[in-house]
């Protein structure tokens, strides 16, 4: 990555944590997996999905880690991150081989087609990021969480040098959205066909994405246009 958009990336990591302190919220970042989670489930959070839980892996702490959210001493959020490499193997592969180990045969993905589908283009060095969770007396703000996922984005950027980043956001969401308020440039729906849909999943789920140079892209624009990060600071849910 050139000297210039490592500067801008920082430049625009600074801007998001500056403005979240300037309300009153703090970053932790943790490679504490078992802990983090009993954190996010301390402030509501009811579940862990499997992907990145401590239970169902042995993350490597040089490869995934969690930032939390904290507001006068207390955790109000968190989302984890993972790092994979993906050469060989799609994307949609990688997935469908796991998740039957993963949800211990209690769901797993249909093959839709032998061919290559879109989804697939997210490939190399890439980032997933999941168990985003807000606690209920903090949600609500669209600044709060447009600064947080912009953030996390960055922070990931710098730390991994992905080529891509991605997530799950459920359909109704999407169609709502909230993939764009996170900063997704990039959307898949149905990238997920459940043979078994498994407890915590929902049907119609979309893949979103972003690619690192249009990360790079965002960052030098929001540097010069920094007004145009935030609107209307309102949302329904945040989760």
């Amino acid at each position: 990555m050139a000297k210039s958009s490592i500067l801008d990336l920082m430049t625009f990591f600074s801007t998001c944590l500056r403005t979240l302190e300037d309300r009153g919220i703090t970053l932790e970042e943790s490679s504490d997996f078992q802990a983090c989670e009993d954190r996010m489930r301390a402030i509501g959070k009811n579940s862990i999905t499997p992907m990145i839980s401590s239970e169902h892996n042995d993350l490597s702490k040089d490869a995934a880690g969690w930032l939390i959210l904290r507001k006068d001493g207390h955790d109000i959020g968190g989302v984890a991150a993972r790092c994979d490499m993906l050469v060989s193997e799609t994307l949609s592969g990688f997935w469908a081989r796991s998740y039957g180990r993963l949800y211990k045969g209690q769901g797993h993905l249909r093959v839709v087609s032998d061919s290559p589908r879109p989804c697939d283009e997210i490939c190399g060095r890439v980032i997933y990021m999941g168990e985003f969770f807000i606690s209920k007396q903090m949600r609500g703000s669209r600044h709060m969480l447009s600064l947080y996922t912009h953030l996390l984005f960055v922070y990931c950027q710098l730390r991994w040098h992905p080529d891509w980043l991605y997530a799950f956001v459920r359909a109704d969401d999407a169609r709502l959205g909230y993939a764009t308020e996170y900063g997704f440039t990039r959307q898949y729906p149905g990238a997920h066909v459940w043979g078994a849909l498994p407890k915590g999943r929902a049907v119609g789920e979309y893949l979103v994405a972003i690619k690192s140079r249009e990360l790079t892209d965002m960052a030098q624009y929001f540097n010069l246009h920094p007004s145009c990060l935030l609107g209307a600071d309102s949302l329904r849910r945040v989760e």
